[in-house]
């Protein structure tokens, strides 16, 4: 994609910072591996200097590594169409990962280049995987390729089958917008299609295989995307609307997420204060650390435990 940010980028960037693990299974199939969906997945800095005169500021799409021992970085872009400039993105980004992960043994240093590859959003028969060949100053030739995935080629049934739930925000782009614009059939159609694609989600989550959380931000960045592609597709737009519900990147769950987690710290911070209390220390020295309504709670729960002993 260009350096600019887009709402691809966005969607892509969100859901892999948000639901890391659902990038797993597009590994697996990208670079030929076996990770086990439950691997952790650990997420790098990705935000290059890149000189070009200006000293230009590039954000890449993914830097990341799996599992607690794994030797490899991957590094994957989402590309919204072919454009002839993407491999060397791709390699100016991968030298960067390289440098920053550089190891020196007395005279020797290693610059461990990352498994790269591209997510084409849209593309055509002239899309192919592209090899990099890298010329050493004594001769010597080093030469990769950068294995790619289509999103034309993957069907929402493909997608759910295989577990390659991260891909399926970008299938809005598999639809002809230009004739579907023109026909009300043809929206209704799109709008089945994702009623059913709902409906699928939540089966997949009442298996336990998906979170609650995790279908909602594949929800959340459908609509990114869908909402991004029909800017100029009024008709369209309206049934997005209609079928998507209008959520964006400040979605309903992660607000019901950071909501937990602020809950979950008030109770922690409760149960410090309630064993400070128990232990004698000062009021004054636990509101210097815990605001005064944190520390209101914990003396009403200590009196609330005390009464209940009373009454046994």
């Amino acid at each position: 994609m260009s350096n600019s940010n887009t709402p691809y980028d966005d969607a892509f960037r969100t859901l892999l910072t948000d639901c890391s693990r659902l990038v797993i299974p597009l590994v697996n199939v990208l670079f030929d591996s076996n990770y086990s969906p439950d691997e952790t997945v650990n997420l790098f800095q990705n935000e290059f200097y890149i000189t070009e005169g200006d000293d230009a500021k590039r954000i890449t799409d993914s830097n990341f590594s799996i599992g607690r021992y794994s030797k490899y970085r991957y590094h994957i872009e989402c590309q919204s169409s072919p454009d002839g400039t993407i491999i060397v993105r791709v390699f100016e980004y991968a030298t960067q990962i390289a440098i920053s992960t550089a190891v020196s043994v007395g005279d020797n240093t290693d610059f461990n280049l990352p498994k790269s590859g591209i997510l084409y959003l849209r593309s055509n028969g002239n899309t192919n995987e592209h090899t990099i060949t890298v010329n050493a100053p004594n001769g010597k030739s080093l030469s990769y390729t950068v294995p790619i995935i289509k999103i034309k080629n993957y069907s929402l049934d493909k997608m759910l089958n295989e577990g390659l739930w991260f891909l399926i925000p970008f299938y809005f782009f598999n639809f002809n917008l230009n004739e579907m614009d023109a026909s009300d059939d043809k929206i209704e159609d799109m709008k089945a299609t994702y009623m059913d694609l709902w409906h699928k989600l939540d089966v997949i989550v009442e298996s336990g295989r998906l979170t609650e959380f995790e279908k909602c931000a594949i929800k959340a960045m459908c609509d990114k995307v869908a909402e991004a592609l029909t800017l100029t597709h009024s008709n369209v737009q309206k049934g997005v609307m209609e079928i998507m519900g209008g959520q964006v990147l400040d979605y309903e769950a992660k607000r019901i997420a950071m909501a937990a987690a602020e809950k979950a710290t008030k109770r922690n911070n409760i149960e410090a204060v309630k064993n400070m209390i128990s232990f004698g220390v000062p009021k004054d020295k636990i509101l210097s650390k815990y605001p005064q309504d944190i520390y209101d709670e914990a003396l009403k729960q200590i009196q609330h435990d005390s009464n209940e002993l009373k009454e046994m």
